[in-house]
């Protein structure tokens, strides 16, 4: 059996759990403010679980728990972001539009390698800068974004790297 293909049904049963959440609590009208948590799930390289901090209007945690196809590993990554405005919106659109950037980490963990081979390290350090877009509802406390986040591996050895993918969170207020 293919590594990734027992990841399937652990994910299958988080996005029923969040949809099931998601479905069973009525919309508020609020876009995210300090201190609101937000969850779900982010689809790309890697995939997997999302959840978001907000510190105030313009500053969050990011963090992330995935899985790595491209590495067959598990990717555990944080990132601390800024969120600001390119595009103003009128005041009568239901949704802000911001851009951000940011600044983080990425551990990913082979369970599986054979640490004799050299180029199948069981630990993996790099750092990341997380570019993107966020859609946030103002009558329903969700977020989807965008983002490509280029970095660089820095252990067990220097080379670049390349994430990026599409996400959906449900904030809780």
């Amino acid at each position: 059996m293919h590594r990734s293909q027992g990841l399937w049904p652990l994910t299958l049963t988080a996005l029923a759990l969040l949809a099931i959440t998601m479905t069973s609590t009525q919309a508020q009208a609020q876009v995210p403010s300090t201190g609101d948590f937000g969850a779900g799930i982010i689809l790309g390289e890697p995939s997997g679980l999302t959840g978001k901090l907000w510190f105030n209007p313009s500053n969050a945690l990011d963090v992330h728990l995935a899985f790595d196809f491209t590495d067959e590993a598990v990717a555990i990554f944080s990132d601390y972001t800024y969120h600001f405005d390119l595009i103003k919106l009128r005041s009568n659109v239901q949704v802000e539009l911001p851009f951000y950037v940011g600044i983080g980490g990425k551990l990913l963990v082979d369970a599986n390698s054979d640490n004799e081979n050299e180029k199948d390290a069981a630990l993996t350090l790099g750092a990341r800068i997380p570019l993107g877009m966020s859609v946030l509802f103002k009558k329903a406390p969700l977020e989807i974004f965008l983002e490509i986040a280029p970095g660089l591996r820095v252990v067990p050895k220097t080379s670049g790297d390349l994430d990026g993918g599409i996400g959906v969170r449900y904030y809780f207020h």
